[in-house]
C-alpha cells in the first residue's frame, strides 16, 4: 500500500506496556505489529482503506473495509479493553488490533501454529470455539489450536502483509 496519512493517532506505548499485556494475557504480541504501534498508535488512515480478499472458489474478491486501529494503553479504543471486553467470546490465542464500520473486527493471531497471521471475524457469522467441559474436574479445556470458530476468515500470513495488502478507498 503506498503510505497514507494516519489520522487519530496517540502517544506511542513503551515496552513495559507491552510487556503488561503479554504477561497478562500470557502471549507475546508479533515484532512487526509492535513496530507499527510505535509508529502509529491507533488511528485511522485518511480517506479510509480496505483489504483485498485473495478471490473465493465463487470467483468473489470480498472487500474488508478498515475503520480504526486499536491503541495499546492510550486512547478511546484500546487493545487492553478489547481483549477484556472479548475474551469470553474469542479463542485465546486471537487478539483484536482494528475493526470495520459494520462491527466486524480484525484479529493477530498469537498461537504457535500461525503465529502473526492475521484474521477477519464476520460478527453475523461467526460463533465462538466450544470448550471441552469435565464435570469430574468441572474444568474447562481451550479449543484446538485453529480452532477459532465460525466466521473467522484468514487475510494475511503476517501484520505487514496485511499492511501491504490495504488499499486506499476512492470516492465513487
Amino acid at each position: 500500500m503506498e503510505p497514507q496519512e494516519y489520522l487519530g493517532t496517540n502517544q506511542p506505548p513503551t515496552p513495559s506496556d507491552f510487556a503488561a499485556i503479554e504477561a497478562n494475557y500470557g502471549f507475546v504480541l508479533p515484532a512487526d505489529y509492535k513496530a507499527h504501534l510505535l509508529q502509529f498508535n491507533g488511528g485511522w488512515l485518511r480517506g479510509g482503506s480496505k483489504f483485498l480478499q485473495p478471490t473465493d472458489e465463487s470467483g468473489n474478491r470480498p472487500e474488508r473495509r478498515l475503520r480504526n486501529f486499536k491503541s495499546v494503553r492510550y486512547g478511546p479504543s484500546t487493545v487492553e479493553a478489547a481483549l477484556e471486553n472479548m475474551r469470553d467470546e474469542l479463542h485465546d490465542d486471537l487478539v483484536p488490533f482494528a475493526s470495520e464500520s459494520g462491527g466486524d473486527i480484525f484479529v493477530l493471531s498469537v498461537g504457535p501454529q500461525d503465529y502473526g497471521s492475521v484474521y477477519y471475524i464476520a460478527h453475523e457469522s461467526y460463533t465462538p470455539p466450544e470448550y471441552e467441559y469435565d464435570e469430574d474436574t468441572d474444568e474447562s479445556t481451550l479449543p484446538a489450536p485453529l480452532d477459532y470458530g465460525s466466521g473467522v476468515y484468514f487475510l494475511a500470513p503476517s501484520f505487514t502483509a496485511f499492511l501491504n495488502g490495504l488499499v486506499a478507498i476512492t470516492p465513487a
